[in-house]
């Protein structure tokens, strides 16, 4: 099958949904094209903060063609449209059009299947009212009228289903844009199943240990991500802390960005007199499931990220919060996960969590063993694809 995607970012060596679908599209003997924006740094893309100067690049990952376009315009990081695409849709004749959220370039797919109606268009979704739709501008202005009425709505009949992420995207798609129910399913992020395997081989889990100077007895809390405040691993530091257990170690990936340089000063400073704490600082990819494969069980107090799904993929017990519609009940159906509800993210209840898991072994076996049941049905891109083929 040949598929196109267009996407506003791709960066070869991130794990976003975009990246994990090349990958195993490609695997799986699809030809793949991608079209996407010209970021080149995923802090950039969030800031927006972009160069339009830089030119059209095209290069190829796992075998697919990325096309990187400049914008032909930009409404402050909200509304983004490439330059005509019409010529490359044409030229490579997809048998499935894959849109990533709403995007006005999906017009001129649109021409396309039109014109070849035998040819399936999705699109996948990712806002909901944790990251979007805030306010009165954003509900009734961007989304209701801007990306509804402009941009989705001449696009909605020829859509075969839409794929949220996460059940509160799907709540949102109903509420601001009017889609049902049967027009929709859940497709999760899933995780890079073949890369796990790959590093639980290669002995990297005792590599990182030992450089860490931890015993086989010890067990280790994965966090981290981008250090923002909404993360709260403030949060997890201040528990960490008050365990005070020698034989518990904990592992914080991840970096700031310029606007949250007094956050990581803060983590550093709750960090600074525990030897039990260790700050990776931002690594790749590969780099974070090496370190999730050294580790025993995941910790993220607040916002939903991609690593929630790595960390159950690599079989750790996890332990979240939900500040607001970003609840993983949808995949918790072996109970892999323990979560905090809004109204219950707390030193007192991220204590009780933490030693929950850590001091009792059948609770600990109990939860690995769900990972790999959630990993199996709900995460693995192996099977996860053969859905978009709708």
């Amino acid at each position: 099958m040949k598929i196109l995607m267009l996407c506003e970012l791709y960066i070869e060596n991130l794990e976003y949904q975009e990246n994990l679908l090349v990958k195993y599209y490609r695997k799986h003997g699809h030809e793949v094209t991608v079209i996407t924006s010209t970021y080149d740094n995923v802090f950039d893309y969030y800031n927006n903060k972009h160069d339009n100067s830089k030119p059209k690049r095209i290069y190829y990952d796992h075998g697919a063609k990325i096309i990187k376009l400049p914008f032909k315009f930009n409404f402050a990081g909200k509304i983004k449209k490439y330059l005509n695409i019409t010529s490359i849709v044409e030229e490579f004749k997809p048998d499935l059009l894959y849109i990533h959220d709403i995007m006005p370039n999906m017009l001129e797919m649109l021409d396309y299947k039109k014109r070849n109606p035998q040819v399936k268009m999705i699109m996948d979704y990712h806002a909901d009212y944790s990251n979007s739709g805030n306010n009165w501008i954003s509900v009734q202005v961007l989304h209701k009228i801007i990306r509804r009425k402009i941009y989705l709505d001449p696009v909605r009949k020829h859509i075969s289903k839409f794929f949220p992420i996460i059940p509160g995207s799907a709540t949102f798609l109903t509420d601001l844009y009017g889609v049902h129910k049967d027009e929709m399913e859940i497709l999760p992020l899933g995780a890079d199943v073949d890369l796990v395997e790959e590093i639980k081989k290669s002995g990297k889990r005792e590599i990182i240990r030992n450089k860490l100077g931890l015993r086989d007895n010890q067990k280790v809390i994965f966090s981290g991500g981008k250090f923002a405040p909404l993360k709260r691993i403030d949060l997890l530091l201040e528990v960490f802390n008050e365990i005070n257990d020698p034989n518990l170690h904990l592992i914080v990936v991840g970096d700031s960005d310029t606007n949250n340089q007094k956050y990581k000063e803060e983590l550093f400073e709750l960090a600074a007199n525990n030897p039990n704490i260790h700050f990776t600082g931002w690594i790749n990819n590969q780099q974070v499931y090496e370190y999730l494969s050294a580790s025993d069980l995941a910790v993220f107090p607040a916002s939903q990220s991609i690593v929630w799904l790595q960390a159950i993929a690599s079989e750790l017990p996890l332990i979240i919060g939900d500040f607001g519609g970003q609840s993983l009940d949808y995949i918790n159906e072996f109970g892999a996960i323990l979560e905090m509800k809004p109204d219950g993210i707390s030193k007192e209840n991220l204590k009780a969590y933490i030693q929950k898991i850590t001091s009792d072994n059948d609770t600990y076996n109990k939860m690995k063993e769900a990972t790999k049941k959630t990993r199996a049905k709900y995460l693995d891109w192996n099977y996860l694809i053969n859905r978009t083929f709708v």
